[in-house]
Order: structure tokens, then C-alpha cells, then sequence
């Protein structure tokens, strides 16, 4: 290596180090989300009960049998429960380093640094959910692909033509075909990640030619064709083997993963047909534009970039986005004759199209001419893959923060791989060269601001949009937890008796109540109450709940106000300077809130 190259994979190796560092440092300090809580009961259930069946409502059994092993080995706690999904963020950053040729070395160190201070990656990496093992299966997936594509080509192109079959790429088959099974087997929007690699290979089977004389090959096979047929086999072999033991805890139980594949696609469709959690076509790309500013530029700018550069003279470039850009003309002019005339709406096909499908259609048709146009087959894959996610993502009516991940990884890469041609050819002596770094710097300085921001500082402030609002707010429940463990300390420890009111809050505390085995849930405000501790509802009525069992209960306890959640409306008028630069409101959050009774023992109370 020369000095370059040295100082490249020195800056690397301190990345990937602070990468760790920033998603092991205070893991189990912030309190658990209502999501972290249920599946970490779950997990628990599993771990202590050998209890598990699959629901798709808390997705799929991956994660909790390789949590549960976390426990049985660290415990079951906080920081064991985040542990698996710190450590495969941070890993991959090594999994860059297998697609350096493609990324090229400052892009690979772009990118190492983009995952590493990600604001997204790094807060999901800290966060028990199943969406950090979803973009380190599929980065590992790709990875597996780029390099059996590289074996392929290199045993094709073998001396004398001996058609070489090298051992490797089983290797990469059976561990990409691992990796999908285990997409499979965390989440249901695996199916929507397979669907969109088999438009892709169809695609590239056309971009290829591969279809012509196939009917005459087929009633002639060869060795050719035999291999990988065969190997196309072998690995859809190992995912239904892999997924079934996932599923059914069986080699080959047809039955039982039909069942698990109709279950998954049911419950998503229904929470997209019900709106469950719906949002605005674009409601990934301000998040993006938010907390990735330079991945969301530099992103966008690669992308056009290497869906135009190739196989495109001006005129053809010039000609597309002229028909784009007509085409969204069109588009916003039925809005607007529909909002003017409302009449006019059952005439239009804005009325019976989604948004989403109207206004991103050209995303997908680019990401569509960029496989077929685009030589270098990386990048063709890497923008359709981008390209096509923001499309689907957008379209699906199940928007939540977590899923900004599935378009924001192939974005990262793009911009990563265009920085690294943008700085390796760069003069920074001419005025393009300069105002290119200003940006960068500046725009990287907001981006580890907010990162740092938002994971160690603000990761409970709903006014973090990347926040949903079934966070609790960390020193009200904080307080709540601690003042439990006090007062039961006091009596019998976790044989206390606890009564428990208000049934919303029942799955919040199913994890933190796990080891106490007097817990009364769902007790009628008609009961008698007299246990130590008592949790009920309360609201901004002018008698709640938690009005009438302090008049009940007297003198003899005390009450301590808390929150499970806190929440913003948010307004145009609230994107102010000091919202973007430190999440400054200028009114206090809604909250759901409750009360803790507490009767400390003998004369404690003052």
C-alpha cells in the first residue's frame, strides 16, 4: 500500500472503532420503547418459558430466539436486549469492505463514515427492533451477490476456457440464501424486498439478452445452463430450509411456512388497507433531508448522475426530463382543478390513484431505464434499488421512522461511491472545488450534530419526528420505575402486590413488571384497593380516574404523576432555525399520562 492507501484504511479502522463505541456507549440508559417493551416481553416469554408463536403483529421469530441466547447469557436486561442490534449496526461497516472496488477507497470511507454517524442508523442501532438486522442481512445479502457475480465472471473467464467451477460460490449461495431467510424470518416487508430483487434479476435477464435462443438451449442443456440451475436450486433450497426451521422448527414443513407467508402478507395488507398508521406520500423525505443531509444530496445528485451519464447523449437527457417534468406539470394541475372544483374529482384519475403512485411513478420508471442503461451493474442495482424503495415505501400505508432505513441504505451507498469520484478528481483551488468542500464540511457537521443530538441528548424529545410517540419521556418514567422498586423493596421485592388500572399501559409494563408475580392487571376501579403500589389512568378532565382512587385511598398514600408517552402536532410554523439546529418548541408536549399510589412502609410518608 502506499501512503494514501495507508491513510485511508488507518481513518477506516478508527471509524469502525468510534462505531462501536458510539452505539455501546450508555446503551441501556435510555427506557424502553412501548415496541422494545413488547418484544422484549415476548423475548422473555421465550427465554424463561420456552413460549413462542408467531404474530405478525411483532413480526418474525429471528429475533427473539437470538435475543433469548443473549439472555441466557448476559441476563435479561436492557443492554442485552439492544447488544445484538449495536453490534450488527456497527458491523456493518465491515461488509463496505468487500465492495471497495465498486464504491472505490474514498467512497468506501464515505460510506464507512456515513453508517457510523448515521443520526438513523445509529439510533436504530441502539433500538431493540428488527430493522437494523433487516439492512445488515441485506447489506450482507448484496455482498454475497457482488462477490458470486465476481467468481462467476472470473470462472468463465478461466484460461483455456476450462469453464473452471470454483468451491466459493456455494459459499456466497448458501450465506446470501441464510441471509433472505433471515430477512424472512425478522419482518413481513421481506416479501416486499424479494419482490423487488425479482424485477430486478427480470430486468437484468432482459438487459443481458439472456433471453435469446433460451428455447433452443433449454431443449439442448448444457453445462452452461445446468450450473446455474442447479445453483439457483441449491439456494432456494437453503432459504425454504432456513425459513422453516425459523417458522416451524422443521427441515421442510410446506405447510406450516404457506401458513406463516399468508399470515405475514394478510396483516400487512390489512394495516395498509386500514390506514393504520398513514401518513403523506413524502413523509420519508423530509426525515431524510433532516437527519442525512449530505447522504440526502449527495444521494440524489449520484443518483441522476449514473442514471444519465451512460448510453445517454444530451439530447436523450434533455428530451426524459422534459417528459418528467411535463408529466408532473399535468399532475399538480388535476390537484389544484380538484381542489378548485371539487365536482371535477370523480372525473380525474388523481381520485382513484394513489398519490403516491401518481407523483413517484417516474422514480420507478428511472430506477427501471437505469438497470437497463446504466453499464456499471453496482450502481444499475444501487439506484433501481433506491429508486424503487422510496416508491414502494411511499405507497404502503404504514409509515413509521424505522422504515426510512430500506431507502435510505442504497441512498448511502450512491452518495457515498459519487463523493468518492467527486473527491478524487477534486481541485479545491477553483471555485467549484472549494464551495464543494464548504458544502461537504458543512453539511457533515450538521449531520454528526444531529446524530450526537438525537442519541445522547434528545432521544426521548418528541420533537424528534424520528421519535414515535410511543417513547416514554425518560425522567417521568424514570422516576415512576425507581420510586416502584423503592416502595416494593419496602414489603416482599418483586412478591409485592401491584394493581394495575389502566389497560393501555399493560404492555409498557409487561417488561418492566416480568419478574414481579403479584401483579393485578385490568382491576376495576370498582375494587377494593390495597395494595402498595397502584397505577391508574389520568387525563385533563375535570375528574379523571386518578382523582377519584386519591379521594378513595386518603391520606395513607402518596401519588406520583408520570407518562408513557408525549407527542407534537407538528406545523409548518414550528420549522424554525432553532428547531433545526436543537429541537426548540415553542409549547409543551401532549402526553398520555398516569399515576403511581404508593404507600411507603410504617411512618415513611411526610
Amino acid at each position: 500500500m502506499n501512503k494514501r492507501q495507508y491513510g485511508l484504511y488507518l481513518l477506516l479502522s478508527f471509524i469502525i472503532i468510534f462505531a462501536f463505541f458510539l452505539r455501546l456507549y450508555r446503551l441501556d440508559e435510555r427506557v424502553f420503547h412501548h415496541d422494545e417493551a413488547a418484544v422484549g416481553y415476548y423475548t422473555y416469554k421465550l427465554f424463561n418459558d420456552s413460549i413462542y408463536s408467531y404474530d405478525p403483529s411483532f413480526h418474525g421469530p429471528f429475533m427473539y430466539y437470538v435475543t433469548s441466547e443473549m439472555y441466557r447469557l448476559m441476563g435479561d436486561t436492557i443492554y442485552a436486549s439492544r447488544l445484538l442490534p449495536a453490534i450488527l449496526g456497527a458491523s456493518m461497516i465491515f461488509l463496505l469492505i468487500p465492495l471497495r472496488r465498486y464504491l472505490g477507497e474514498i467512497g468506501t470511507v464515505m460510506a464507512a463514515f456515513f453508517l457510523a454517524l448515521s443520526p438513523s442508523f445509529l439510533y436504530y442501532s441502539r433500538f431493540y427492533r428488527e430493522d437494523i438486522f433487516i439492512s445488515f442481512f441485506t447489506l450482507l445479502a448484496l455482498v454475497c451477490a457482488v462477490k458470486y457475480a465476481e467468481a462467476y465472471v472470473r470462472d468463465k473467464q478461466s484460461v483455456s476456457g476450462s469453464n473452471l467451477y470454483s468451491k466459493e460460490r456455494i459459499f456466497y449461495l448458501a450465506i446470501g440464501g441464510i441471509a433472505i431467510s433471515s430477512i424472512a424470518a425478522l419482518k413481513e416487508n421481506a416479501y416486499i424486498i424479494m419482490a423487488l430483487i425479482a424485477l430486478f434479476l427480470f430486468l437484468f435477464f432482459i438487459r443481458e439478452g439472456w433471453y435469446r435462443g433460451l428455447i433452443e438451449r433449454l431443449k439442448r442443456p448444457d453445462k452452461d445452463l445446468l450450473i446455474p440451475v442447479a445453483e439457483a436450486l441449491f439456494l432456494v433450497i437453503v432459504i425454504l430450509v432456513v425459513f422453516s426451521l425459523f417458522y416451524t422448527g422443521k427441515f421442510f414443513d410446506l405447510s406450516g411456512m404457506k401458513d406463516a407467508v399468508y399470515r405475514a402478507l394478510s396483516h400487512w395488507y390489512e394495516m395498509h388497507r386500514i390506514q393504520r398508521m398513514g401518513g403523506p406520500y413524502f413523509y420519508y423525505i423530509p426525515l431524510i433531508a433532516l437527519y442525512e443531509l449530505p447522504v440526502f444530496i449527495f444521494g440524489l445528485l449520484g443518483m441522476f448522475y449514473y442514471a444519465f451519464r451512460e448510453r445517454f447523449n444530451d439530447r436523450k437527457k434533455e428530451k426524459l426530463l422534459v417528459v418528467i417534468l411535463i408529466y408532473w406539470i399535468i399532475v399538480d394541475i388535476m390537484y389544484l382543478i380538484a381542489q378548485i372544483y371539487p365536482w371535477t374529482e370523480k372525473y380525474l384519475p388523481i381520485t382513484y390513484i394513489q398519490s403516491s403512485t401518481i407523483i413517484f411513478l417516474p422514480l420507478l420508471v428511472i430506477g427501471i431505464i437505469g438497470v437497463i442503461y446504466i453499464q456499471n451493474r453496482f450502481i444499475a442495482f444501487l439506484v433501481f434499488w433506491t429508486f424503487s424503495n422510496f416508491f414502494i415505501y411511499s405507497y404502503v400505508q404504514e409509515k413509521v421512522p424505522w422504515l426510512v432505513l430500506n431507502p435510505l441504505l442504497p441512498l448511502l451507498l450512491i452518495a457515498a461511491a459519487y463523493l468518492g469520484e467527486l473527491l478524487s478528481g477534486l481541485n479545491i483551488r477553483s471555485r467549484s472545488g472549494a464551495a464543494l468542500m464548504i458544502f461537504l464540511v458543512i453539511s457533515s457537521a450538521f449531520f454528526i450534530h444531529t446524530g450526537l443530538l438525537l442519541n445522547y441528548k434528545t432521544y426521548t424529545d418528541p420533537a424528534e419526528p424520528i421519535i414515535q410517540a410511543s417513547q416514554p419521556p425518560q425522567e417521568k418514567f424514570s422516576a415512576f420505575l425507581n420510586k416502584t422498586y423503592e416502595i416494593s423493596s419496602q414489603y416482599s421485592n418483586q412478591s409485592t402486590d401491584i394493581q394495575v388500572i389502566d389497560v393501555d399501559l399493560e404492555t409498557q409494563l409487561l417488561w418492566y413488571a416480568r419478574h414481579y408475580t403479584n401483579v393485578h392487571w385490568r382491576v376495576s376501579l370498582d375494587a377494593k384497593f390495597n395494595a402498595p403500589l397502584i397505577i391508574v389512568h389520568d387525563s385533563d378532565e375535570n375528574e379523571t380516574e386518578a382523582d377519584v382512587i386519591q379521594r378513595d385511598l386518603g391520606s395513607k398514600y402518596l401519588r406520583l404523576d408520570s407518562a408513557k408517552m408525549s407527542w407534537y402536532w407538528f406545523q409548518l410554523s414550528d420549522i424554525t432555525p432553532e428547531y433545526i439546529l436543537w429541537r426548540k418548541m415553542d409549547r409543551p408536549p401532549s402526553e398520555y399520562r398516569f399515576a403511581l399510589f404508593y404507600k411507603p412502609k410504617s411512618d415513611e410518608i411526610r
